[in-house]
């Protein structure tokens, strides 16, 4: 007789720092009842010598995701935020990622560029603006520790401009997922 397998969810804690990890357990705890799914894919990315597991896509109720981020405070609102940010409704993407773009911790970094490499222009835009007003030390050593995660984000960011952006950005150096790309390469290289 065949039983169905039983997989353990996915534990969102994994894509932030362990001294973290208490904080969004709590926090999945509220946002992720009634989701419509798990969460869905995931990505690796190396902050501070640590390696986050990350969620490429989070099916949380996004009128419960939006209140638990307006209710929260302090570290509890970024995680909330950055939670939302891999959320699949790009207008829960772009308010959350809006509630990030302010903070300086390192482990945000992730969060707010695979935004560079998505679909919504909207999104892209606005980490493009952000990344001008970043420091280049904090941006270069993590780019420095993220070769083959910068090197996928490229390769998404070619797709869609390709796909989706290419008649309003001719020049792909224009398009604002490239210039994301081109800052964490000019950082990366100086020394």
């Amino acid at each position: 007789m065949l039983t169905p397998s039983r997989q353990a969810r996915p534990d969102e804690s994994l894509g932030f720092p362990s001294a973290l990890r208490a904080s969004v357990r709590a926090a999945v705890a509220v946002v992720a009842q009634d989701e419509l799914a798990p969460p869905h894919g995931a990505f690796d990315v190396d902050v501070d010598g640590a390696t986050l597991h990350i969620p490429y896509r989070l099916y949380y109720d996004p009128a419960r995701l939006l209140r638990a981020l307006e209710d929260a405070r302090g570290v509890d609102r970024r995680i909330v935020a950055c939670l939302g940010t891999r959320h699949y409704d790009g207008y829960v993407r772009q308010a959350c990622l809006a509630q990030i773009l302010d903070s300086d911790e390192p482990w945000l970094l992730p969060y707010i560029v695979q935004l560079a490499s998505e679909y919504v222009i909207e999104i892209v835009e606005d980490v493009a603006r952000w990344i001008g007003t970043r420091d280049a030390s904090s941006l270069a050593s993590f780019a420095r520790a993220n070769p083959a995660w910068l090197a996928t984000l490229a390769r998404r960011v070619t797709s869609y401009w390709n796909c989706y952006h290419r008649p309003a950005f001719p020049d792909r150096a224009d398009y604002p997922g490239a210039r994301v790309l081109s800052r964490f390469r000019s950082d990366a290289t100086r020394r």
